[in-house]
């Protein structure tokens, strides 16, 4: 590297770095300021990572005791804690009703902060505190993977989402059909406070938020019992993404388990569990892992990255691993910056809104990752190079136009600067 290069690599660690500082609060990290103003699950997972590659351990081990400090007492964690009173956000507390404290909302996210605590504990360069942090939250992390084993497992054996935000791809096209069955809003004013910040175009629809907040309407007036959502849910997907996460945060725990003292055959037995589940989502024509909608009994379209990330739980045969790489490779003719969120040839397809087809840091982490682990290390590195580079030029941002490399949604984004720090420039 020249110096000019080293040079670059110490100026985006420090933009990275100055990205979680000016997003961090009282014990946790917000996505993003004014757009995201609460402490967000799934992305309390790489912001850990984030603050243990820069260092700051105290911080990576509080942004995940903080996030189980408002574990539901079913073992659910939910999907935002509203730790702090802001007008900035909608929906907001008094719209999910949850009577939770500290105010939460009533659904989960997929479970990264599980991988990310047995990551920590692995690198932790003090093992007395990293065996007091882990045995912490031991109890937390091992609760929430037993309520989804309980609570939502799915036909197939994977894990079920019941609502588009619970899957973390809010409107993914592949959500379009079963929401449509999904009520709309009683109220049909909404108060849409992100299209303030981010242009609407790239966000969802006004017609996908009131059919959201349908589901939030029927959730909250079934009492938020989190053991029955998947029976009074409109809305009912086995979830590649979700289910694959889920494996591997038991996979993850279950290696650590035995330097807390606790037994790891539960965990694993779960994790072998789902991905043996993935296996019945793959769709042998389309060459890719498809979500089911449970109430319509049918595998849902079009192909989005969520599909992919089933590599991220490890353990998925050779042969589907390469036809999906395979067309990935067809997808970057179209669009080259990175994993695209959604088939770039589907209608749906849409380079700038949100979950529709811009590709995202955490999803090239996702999968390079898991190709890594499943012995593609040279595409893994190709994803990690070319994610850098993106990042390098665009900055921090939420998301980018997967066909023309641009910065788009929300600027300085905790998770982007995190695994920036993390992944993209390891020490």
């Amino acid at each position: 590297m020249t110096s000019r290069g080293a040079s670059d690599v110490v100026d985006l660690r420090a933009r990275a770095l100055a990205v979680l500082v000016g997003n961090h609060r009282a014990g946790y990290t917000v996505p993003a300021e004014g757009l995201y103003p609460y402490q967000w699950c799934w992305d309390s997972g790489p912001i850990a990572l984030g603050w243990a590659a820069a260092g700051k351990w105290d911080d990576a081990w509080t942004e995940l005791r903080r996030l189980l400090s408002a574990q539901w007492a079913s073992g659910m964690v939910p999907h935002i804690v509203f730790w702090e009173s802001c007008d900035d956000y909608f929906p907001g507390p008094e719209v999910w009703g949850t009577s939770h404290t500290p105010p939460t909302t009533g659904i989960t996210q997929p479970p990264l902060p599980v991988s990310s605590a047995a990551r920590l504990f692995v690198a932790d360069p003090d093992r007395d505190r990293a065996r007091a942090m882990l045995g912490a939250v031991w109890p937390g992390l091992v609760a929430w993977i037993e309520w989804i084993a309980r609570a939502r497992r799915g036909p197939h054996g994977g894990c079920v989402i019941v609502h588009p935000w619970e899957s973390g791809m809010d409107n993914a096209p592949c959500w379009d059909a079963p929401l449509e069955h999904a009520p709309t809003a009683s109220d049909p004013h909404l108060e849409r406070r992100d299209v303030a910040t981010v242009a609407a175009a790239h966000r969802p629809t006004d017609h996908d938020y009131r059919r959201y907040l349908g589901i939030v309407e029927r959730l909250r007036a079934a009492g938020w019992d989190t053991e029955e959502q998947a029976a009074v849910s409109p809305f009912v997907v086995e979830d590649v993404a979700f289910t694959a996460i889920a494996a591997r945060a038991a996979s993850d725990l279950g290696q650590v388990a035995r330097d807390v003292g606790e037994d790891p055959a539960p965990l694993d037995r779960f994790a072998a569990e789902a991905r043996a589940a993935l296996t019945a989502l793959w769709d042998d024509d389309a060459g890719w892992f498809r979500p089911y909608d449970v109430r319509r009994e049918a595998p849902l379209g079009p192909l989005t990255a969520g599909g992919l990330v089933a590599v991220w739980a490890g353990g998925v045969d050779a042969a589907r691993v390469d036809r999906m790489l395979e067309r990935l490779d067809g997808w970057a003719a179209a669009a080259p910056f990175g994993v695209p969120t959604c088939d770039p040839t589907a209608r749906a397809f849409d380079p700038e809104r949100y979950w529709r087809g811009p590709a995202w840091v955490l999803v090239n982490w996702l999968v390079a990752d898991g190709c890594a682990r499943s012995g593609y290390a040279e595409r893994a590195e190709q994803l990690r190079a070319s994610t850098l580079a993106l990042v390098a030029r665009a900055g921090f941002s939420e998301y980018y136009d997967a066909t023309t490399g641009q910065g788009i949604g929300g600027h300085g984004f905790s998770w982007s600067a995190a695994l920036t720090l993390a992944w993209l420039l390891p020490e």
